[in-house]
């Protein structure tokens, strides 16, 4: 009889791994689509609209876009119609989905009736006094609710301590926020033509309790007539749906390793171009490729992916023990930082092979893509080697 009992321990403890990384394999990826503001609190107002509605309107476009589109994954919703959730609640809903991905809509408005644009926001330290009052009128939200001092441990967010608070932040979602941030921008600002004011960092508390890369977008000013008139628009309103469900997609390939098979804009073919800026504040640098110990950059030749796991400001020694078992690491400098990769693959299969390693000890790493000594988006790179039979 033991030696039975000691059989289905034993069956347990080798199969559960197995059947608790097939559960994880097949977990879809999950996007909280969050449309700000609501009920009775309208958010910013132009002179024909307010920001609770043209928030909802773009978000249920672009939410619609990726459950069309995207069968492994699934989009959750902060709201879908004309009420008021709390900010926290916005948090606690994409917490406890245990989300991989969180996008904020929002629009902006100014005293100054001149300014005008768009911006994708991360969750940052405030580098100016216009980025914190931005943060600010969005953190507003909470003085709306009956019992905000309970809900925010006192926190106020037109107090000098709130800045203080925020500066204390640290995440490990930064890197990949960053990356889905410069995606949404470029493809707003390449399919609105409006302003491009930049990816930026300030302290919003949505952003700041969501435990996920997580970005928020301001769509244009409310008080500007040029951008209000562009936003009233539904073929606009769907036009920036496309370009963040653009962007969307090209992260998730770049995360997973999945490919989307997503509708090309025949009207616009230029918005499917998905390339690779990691920038803050809208400052493009060059990649900066260092020659390594060993597995050089520069002696790539043709296509290769391979998984990016770290960013930091340090040079580490490859041969570091914090690297032992990890598969092939390099490292380049990009945006003055350092970025050390696992693996040097001439396929998307292989790659992902090497991605499903990396994310056992780094799970926000994710993939990128290199045709020579030049960097590439993985959708580029994938169109490479079918062109070139490769």
């Amino acid at each position: 009889m033991n030696s039975k009992k000691n059989l289905l321990v034993y069956l347990l403890l080798f199969f559960l791994p197995v059947f608790i990384f097939a559960q994880n394999n097949s977990r879809p990826f999950k996007v909280v689509i969050d449309a700000g503001h609501g009920g009775k609190d309208p958010g910013c107002q132009g002179k024909y609209s307010k920001e609770k509605d043209v928030a909802l309107a773009v978000a249920l476009k672009t939410g619609k876009l990726i459950s069309d589109n995207c069968p492994n994954v699934k989009v959750i919703y902060t709201r879908k119609t004309d009420v008021f959730v709390e900010l926290y609640r916005r948090a606690e809903i994409a917490n406890s989905n245990h989300a991989d991905l969180f996008i904020s809509f929002h629009c902006n408005a100014n005293e100054n009736q001149n300014a005008n644009g768009i911006e994708t926001f991360v969750m940052g330290l405030h580098k100016s006094e216009a980025n914190q009052a931005v943060a600010r009128a969005e953190n507003s939200a909470m003085l709306k609710e009956s019992n905000y001092q309970n809900n925010y441990d006192g926190f106020n967010p037109n107090t000098p301590e709130a800045a203080i608070l925020f500066s204390l932040y640290s995440s490990a979602y930064l890197n990949n926020s960053i990356l889905i941030a410069d995606k949404v921008q470029k493809n707003l600002v390449r399919e609105t033509k409006l302003l491009n004011r930049g990816v930026k960092q300030a302290g919003f508390w949505v952003l700041y309790k969501v435990a996920m890369p997580s970005i928020l977008i301001e769509m244009g000013f409310l008080s500007n007539t040029d951008d209000e008139k562009y936003l009233l628009n539904e073929n606009n309103k769907n036009a920036v749906a496309d370009a963040v469900f653009q962007a969307f997609t090209s992260y998730y390939t770049q995360i997973t390793g999945n490919t989307i098979e997503i509708p090309i804009n025949k009207d616009n073919p230029s918005n499917n171009d998905n390339s690779d800026h990691n920038s803050v504040d809208n400052q493009f640098d060059k990649t900066e490729k260092t020659k390594e110990e060993t597995g050089k950059l520069t002696s790539l030749t043709k296509v290769r992916f391979m998984v990016q796991f770290m960013a930091i400001p340090e040079k580490i020694s490859l041969s570091d023990s914090k690297f032992k078992g990890m598969p092939n690491v390099n490292r380049f400098k990009e945006n003055n930082l350092w970025k050390y990769t696992a693996g040097n693959e001439i396929s998307m299969e292989d790659v992902r092979v090497v991605l499903k390693k990396v994310k056992e000890r780094y799970p926000d790493a994710f993939i990128i893509a290199f045709d020579g000594e030049e960097k590439i988006s993985v959708s580029e790179a994938q169109k490479r080697l079918k062109s070139t039979n490769f």
